[in-house]
């Protein structure tokens, strides 16, 4: 009896691989040309998948259509209308302190540079390393890009309503399009429904983290704690760098106000938080599911940032959770998902190659 393996599936050759990236840099550079456009219908998709649980809740809880619609429309029209008044109060009073910061941090960077010249480190100018003014401009500057973009609000709101409204339609035409048991939108619809799951246990972490983030900042003292613990709540959805960015500025302030002893409290502050969400109550909510390995969550996010801004460091892992969703459910792009995700969401139950046996 012999054996012998006939490959299912050949490796992509080396011209697809070039023709994919050729065209993968031609979408990226068209995104970033119309972020303007694109961002806010990114930002809708997203808000569309995390509250669609919601809306199939209202609508089994027998409410018709649009009185399901116009409820959540309500209630992400108070959540958004909130959260623009309380960020563009803060940020402008932020911005109206940032010469007092930039003052305060230029004192704390004397007062090291006094410390290094007593250790006997006179030949290393701190300042010329650290420029108090420059961090505290470019902090300004971030939030400052961020309240130009809760302009969009209004739109980002009405897409995500039709978003949802059309949702159900879209998937049902979509199955009428393919044979019954088509494989692909199978496995994409369980995929999609473990990124969504996925999405809304995040959200529960990343609120817990941002609650801490805000008490810590509050029992410190330190200016503007809630607006901190709102940017810990987003830029936790970034694994990994999100939290020591969101973070960052209020250990700067806490420095510039209090001294290195306040800052170090903080420092250790964030980090008993970020573990005690992330290796305690992000492991029990999120036992399984889609996992972007930490080399994809770093180039993710500077790929997305460089797109959109300050708003592409929010966008970063849903998208590149999506993307790898649709990528795991074809066979010629599954390779990619592999290449992207430390732990896949659903096994492939086909297997890469297959066994004849003759004889």
């Amino acid at each position: 009896m012999t054996s012998a393996i006939t490959p299912v599936q050949q490796p992509p050759s080396f011209l697809r691989v070039m023709l994919f990236l050729a065209a993968t840099i031609v979408v990226l550079t068209g995104m970033r040309l119309g972020a303007p456009i694109v961002t806010p219908i990114l930002f809708a998709l997203v808000l569309s998948l995390v509250f669609s649980p919601v809306y199939s809740w209202l609508k089994r809880r027998g409410l018709p259509t649009p009185l399901a619609l116009l409820l959540i429309l309500v209630g992400l029209g108070i959540l958004f209308v909130a959260l623009f008044a309380f960020l563009s109060v803060s940020i402008g009073k932020f911005t109206e302190r940032i010469a007092f910061y930039a003052t305060q941090l230029d004192i704390r960077t004397a007062e090291f540079q006094s410390v290094l010249k007593n250790l006997g480190v006179s030949n290393f100018d701190l300042r010329e390393v650290v420029k108090p003014g420059a961090i505290v401009g470019a902090l300004g500057s971030v939030l400052s890009s961020l309240g130009g973009f809760l302009s969009n609000l209004f739109l980002i709101l009405m897409i995500t309503i039709f978003l949802l409204g059309e949702g159900p339609a879209i998937a049902a035409r979509l199955r009428a399009s393919v044979a019954p048991d088509n494989p692909q939108l199978a496995r994409l619809t369980v995929v999609s429904r473990g990124v969504i799951r996925q999405l809304g246990l995040r959200a529960i972490t990343n609120f817990v983290i941002g609650a801490g983030i805000t008490i810590l900042f509050w029992a410190l003292g330190v200016d503007f704690p809630l607006l901190w613990g709102v940017l810990a709540f987003f830029l936790s959805f970034v694994p990994y760098i999100g939290l020591p960015i969101a973070a960052a500025p209020g250990v700067l302030l806490a420095l510039a106000e209090f001294g290195l002893g306040w800052a170090v409290l903080a420092i250790l502050g964030v980090v008993v938080i970020n573990q005690l969400a992330e290796y305690g109550l992000d492991p029990f909510l999120m036992s399984r599911g889609l996992r972007l390995s930490p080399a994809m969550v770093f180039l993710s996010f500077t790929v997305w940032v460089w797109i959109f801004g300050a708003p592409g460091a929010f966008l970063a892992v849903p998208i590149t959770l999506l993307l790898a969703a649709m990528f795991d459910t074809f066979p010629e792009t599954r390779w990619l998902a592999s290449l992207m995700t430390s732990r896949p969401d659903t096994e492939d139950p086909a297997p890469n190659v297959k066994v004849e046996r003759t004889g």
